[in-house]
Order: structure tokens, then sequence, then C-alpha cells
């Protein structure tokens, strides 16, 4: 009984912190559509579904089978299972974007980038790590989503200003003209940040 509780429990706070971060990331849709021209914001979307997709087949549902082992009486040691899980996570996250990089350009004719190469590899990768990070810490989820959103503004609405007052303090990392890339490259930064909060208990 008391390991049901403590399922239920668990899965309403990752269930909560996912319904949050939907929201949450629901609420950038008005500037994206502000920010960019349609064909621009028609490729994040599209990419976008693909990409979640794509977890639902990498993560194959590690994380209810996590949910649902480390709570069983049988299984009296969580770490173990744990440990389990991401070793599993590691290498299938792993050999999927080795897979994306070897085919990295007949994918990005697929999905309508070959001239943006450099979206399909970076939300890749970024796909790769929250896949590895997917089991449930909902603390460290909603870190995510926050520092997803807070670089999202950083780089679509505040960076532009610097630009114009004083181009020298950015020009060195942020060029204008990479547009709607800079939404992959939140994303990336923000999983990256997950992986490394997440480090101390792998």
């Amino acid at each position: 009984m008391a390991g049901i509780k403590s399922l239920v429990k668990d899965t309403a706070i990752y269930g909560l912190s996912s319904i949050i971060g939907r929201f949450l990331n629901w609420c950038l849709v008005p500037l994206y559509t502000y920010m960019f021209v349609p064909a621009e914001y028609g490729i994040v979307s599209y990419l976008y579904n693909a990409v979640a997709v794509v977890l639902i087949i990498i993560t194959y549902g590690m994380e209810t089978g996590f949910f649902r082992f480390a709570n069983h009486e049988r299984y009296s040691n969580p770490d173990e299972v744990y440990s389990t899980s991401l070793v599993s996570l590691g290498f299938t996250s792993t050999m999927f974007f080795a897979a994306v990089m070897i085919f990295l350009s007949p994918i990005s004719e697929l999905l309508m980038c070959a001239g943006h190469k450099s979206y399909v590899w970076t939300l890749a990768l970024a796909v790769a790590i929250d896949a590895y990070t997917s089991l449930p810490f909902a603390t460290i989820k909603l870190i995510n989503i926050g520092l997803n959103i807070g670089l999202n503004l950083f780089f679509l609405l505040l960076c532009p200003k610097i630009m114009n007052v004083a181009p020298w303090l950015i020009d060195w990392f942020y060029a204008p003209d990479y547009g709607i890339g800079y939404i992959f490259t939140a994303n990336l930064i923000a999983s990256i940040a997950t992986l490394l909060l997440l480090l101390p208990d792998t």
C-alpha cells in the first residue's frame, strides 16, 4: 500500500510538472508568431512535431517503467533501477544522435531543412539529452523549462535590442540572421543544463 501511495504521489508531481511545462512552452507561441514570418515559424512547428514522435520512440516508456519498478516491493534497491534505466537510455540516446549525424544530409532534406543542417543536429542533440534525462525529476524539469523560456526571451527579444545600442557586448556569439535557430539553441542549452544538474546522481 505504501508503494502504491508513493507511486501515485510521484506520478502526480511528475504529471503536474509536465502540464505546467507544456503550458509555459505554449506561452511562447505568440512570441514566435510575432517575431517570425509564417514560413519560418512553420519550420519550428514542423520540427517540434517530429521531436514529439521521436521522444516517444527513444524513451520507449522508460519514465513509466521507472515509476513502476522503483516503487515495486520486489525491488528493494531503487538506485539499481535508476542506474539500469540510465544505462539503457544513454545507449539508445547516443545511438540516435550518432545516426542523425551519419545521415544528417538526407534527414535534413526529409525535414525540409537542407539549407539549415545546424537546426537539425542542434535539435537532435537536445532530444538525445532530453531522452537521457527523461526519468522523473519534477524540480529539475521545471528548471529546464524555465531556463528554456528565459533563453528564448534573451535571444529573441533582448539580444536584438543590445545589438542596436552596444553590439560589441554580444557580437562574439550572437548573429541576428540565425533567426529561428536560436529557438533550438535555447532548447539545447537548457537540456545541457539539465544533464549537468543530474550528473551528481548518475
